[in-house]
C-alpha cells in the first residue's frame, strides 16, 4: 500500500520534473548567460544585505537594491514583480539549495531531522526569520505571491520529503497511507507558529521533538501488519 500522495502530489511533481528533463535533454544546448546569472546573484545578495539589520521588508526599496547591487531597476523589475517577490526569492527561494538533503540513511528519524532542522536554522537567523515574518501576511493576501511561494518553495519541499516518507513506510517505521502533505504541515506548522505568534525559541530541541511526535503519530498500527 502506498502513501496517499504518491498518486497526487508526488506524481504531479515527478511527472512535471520528467517533462522538464525531457525538454531539457531534447532541446538544443544553450550557453548559460553568465552575465545575467552574475546580475541576479548581485541583486539577491544586495537584498539580503539591506535586510540584514532587522529583516524589515516593508522598508526595503527596489531603488536601494539597484544602488547596492549596481544593477538597473529595469533589470530588477524584469525578473521580479515587486520588492515582495524579490525579498521572498532572496530569503527563501534562493536559499533552498543550501538546505541539507535528507538522503537515505536507513533511518527515518535522522532523515526527517535533516529535513526540518535546515528550516529551523534558517528561520532562526537574520534576515531570513524576520523577513519571513513580514512576508507571511503578504503571501496570505497576494494571490500572485502565494502562487510563487507554493510553486517554488512548498512544491519542491514536498517533492524532497516524499521519498523520505516512502522509505519510512517501506522500513515499517511509518504506517501505510502516511500523507506527505500532512506530515509536511505538521512539521512546519509549529515552526511558523513560534516565529509568528508565540515567540517561543527556534532552538535545537524543537526539531527532535517535532520528529518524535510525527513518528509516534504515524507509527504502524497493529492491524496494519495483518
Amino acid at each position: 500500500m502506498k502513501g496517499t500522495l504518491q498518486g497526487d502530489v508526488t506524481q504531479h511533481y515527478v511527472s512535471s520534473y520528467t517533462v522538464r528533463m525531457t525538454e531539457t535533454t531534447t532541446a538544443p544546448a544553450r550557453t548559460p548567460d553568465r552575465r545575467a546569472q552574475r546580475s541576479r546573484q548581485a541583486i539577491l545578495a544586495a537584498t539580503r544585505e539591506l535586510l540584514a539589520p532587522g529583516g524589515d521588508v516593508g522598508s526595503l526599496t527596489v531603488e536601494a537594491v539597484a544602488a547596492r547591487s549596481g544593477v538597473a531597476k529595469t533589470t530588477i523589475y524584469r525578473h521580479w514583480r515587486d520588492k515582495w517577490e524579490l525579498a521572498l526569492d532572496a530569503v527563501m527561494i534562493d536559499m533552498l539549495p543550501q538546505f541539507d538533503d535528507p538522503a537515505d540513511t536507513g533511518d527515518t528519524r535522522s532523515e526527517l531531522l535533516t529535513f526540518i532542522n535546515s528550516v529551523i536554522r534558517m528561520l532562526g537567523s537574520t534576515p531570513m526569520g524576520p523577513a519571513m515574518q513580514g512576508l507571511v501576511s503578504q503571501i496570505a493576501t497576494d494571490p500572485h505571491l502565494a502562487r510563487v511561494y507554493r510553486d517554488q518553495v512548498v512544491g519542491p519541499r514536498l517533492t524532497q520529503l516524499a521519498p523520505v516518507i516512502a522509505r519510512g513506510i517501506t522500513r515499517g517505521e511509518l504506517r501505510p497511507g502516511t500523507d506527505v502533505r500532512l506530515v509536511h504541515e505538521l512539521l512546519l506548522g509549529p515552526v511558523f507558529y513560534r516565529l509568528l505568534l508565540s515567540g517561543a525559541p527556534l532552538d535545537r530541541d524543537l526539531g527532535p521533538r517535532l520528529v518524535d511526535a510525527i513518528l509516534a503519530g504515524f507509527a504502524p498500527r497493529t492491524n496494519d501488519a495483518c
